[in-house]
């Protein structure tokens, strides 16, 4: 199988207490604008692990991944761009790093989320279902191991008959 060159970027989608975390971008086109914790997978790093890097860096908490939640897929500028968004739990909150990335974060409410201006329709569309009850993750298998890399599987199969 041969590789190829990709945007691979990650999104942390916490809910707590019927509230979304969501960050309000700080500089760059989407100055001012609203979406989940974001940001891109660097050389070496595991989706799963830059998730939680990205979550703590732009606001403070550190949580553990529940499921992966969407997977969007597009071509940008003639490369293939991914974008996975997991369903975190929050197990503390610290303070966020000053960065002039994110101006600041926010725990909003279902009603609220109209009245924001947006990242993407894809991350306004991704609170909307979190907050709606329409929240669905897959979980990962435990983390797997094979020739000393550890890797993570993410499968639902609901047409097998082996499946109750």
């Amino acid at each position: 199988m041969g590789s190829i060159a990709c945007d691979l970027g990650v999104a942390a989608r916490v809910i707590q207490n019927n509230k979304i975390l969501l960050v309000k971008e700080g500089r760059g086109r989407y100055q001012n604008h609203w979406s989940l914790p974001k940001g891109s997978v660097g050389s070496g790093e595991s989706p799963e692990s830059a998730v939680l890097r990205e979550l703590e860096e732009e606001t403070g908490a550190q949580g553990r991944i529940l499921g992966l939640t969407a997977v969007r897929s597009t071509i940008s500028n003639h490369l293939t761009a991914v974008f996975l968004c997991y369903d975190v739990q929050i197990d503390s909150q610290g303070e966020s790093m000053p960065c002039d990335e994110i101006l600041e974060s926010k725990w909003i409410g279902l009603s609220e989320l109209k009245n924001l201006n947006w990242v993407s329709d894809t991350m306004h569309n991704l609170a909307i279902d979190g907050l709606s009850g329409s929240r669905l993750s897959i979980h990962s298998t435990r983390p797997l191991s094979k020739s000393d890399k550890s890797y993570h599987v993410y499968s639902i199969n609901r047409q097998s008959k082996y499946v109750a």
